[in-house]
């Protein structure tokens, strides 16, 4: 009955590792979308429309991937 409850997420220690595994899914995935001739995925879609959607799913993946950088070593630094 005295517990009192919070909605903070300041004791996840996972979720920097958590944005670098999305950081990196995204990374394959803008991967897949310009390669995908190459990989032998027959999309329908024009290579502009594919490259951008690519350069979308790359930049957002690589600011997931500094984002998880960021928190592991911050982190570090407060251990």
């Amino acid at each position: 009955m005295g517990q009192e409850y919070s909605n903070s997420r300041g004791g996840n220690r996972y979720r920097p590792l958590g944005e670098l595994i999305r950081g990196l899914f995204f990374v394959g995935f803008a991967l897949m979308f310009v390669f995908a001739e190459q990989l032998g995925i027959n999309l329908s879609w024009s290579m502009n429309v594919r490259y951008a959607i690519g350069a979308v799913l790359g930049l957002y993946g690589l600011f997931r991937i500094y984002r998880g950088i960021t928190g592991i070593l911050s982190k570090d630094e407060r251990a």
